[in-house]
C-alpha cells in the first residue's frame, strides 16, 4: 500500500472519536440525572414508609397525636404531611411529601410520593379492654 493511501486513510478518521463522543456524552450524563433522581425518589419513599410506621407505632402505644406527627415529620424530613385516623382497635397514619427534581434537564419535575401504616391500639387503651 502506498505510503500517500494510508496517511489520507488516517487524516479522514481523525476527530471522529470527538465527534463520537459529543453525540454520547450528553445521553450518559442524562443517565446517571435519572439514575441519582430515581435513587432519591426511593430514599424518599423508604422515609415516608419508615414515618408512617413509626407514628403508628406511637399512637397505638397511647401517645398523643401531636407526638405521633413529631414523630412522622423528623423521619420523613422537612415537608411531610402526616393525616391520622381511626376508631376503636386500630389507627391509620397516612403520610405524603412532594418531591421536585432540581433545575437541569429535568428542571420543574415533580413528584407526590405517600405511604401509610396501621396499628393495632394496645389493649388497655380500647374501650372495654377485651380487643
Amino acid at each position: 500500500m502506498p505510503r500517500s493511501a494510508r496517511s489520507s486513510r488516517l487524516r479522514d478518521d481523525r476527530g471522529s472519536a470527538t465527534a463520537e463522543t459529543a453525540i454520547v456524552l450528553p445521553v450518559v450524563v442524562m443517565m446517571v440525572v435519572v439514575i441519582l433522581l430515581a435513587g432519591a425518589g426511593l430514599g424518599a419513599q423508604l422515609r415516608l414508609e419508615s414515618a408512617a410506621r413509626g407514628a403508628a407505632r406511637e399512637m397505638a402505644r397511647g401517645e398523643d397525636s401531636a407526638a405521633a406527627v413529631a414523630t412522622a415529620q423528623r423521619i420523613g424530613g422537612p415537608g411531610t404531611q402526616v393525616q391520622i385516623s381511626g376508631a376503636g382497635a386500630w389507627v391509620r397514619v397516612d403520610t405524603s411529601r412532594s418531591l421536585e427534581a432540581p433545575s437541569g434537564y429535568l428542571g420543574g419535575a415533580h413528584w407526590e410520593l405517600s405511604a401509610d401504616a396501621e396499628a393495632r391500639r394496645e389493649p388497655h387503651l380500647i374501650s372495654g379492654g377485651d380487643g
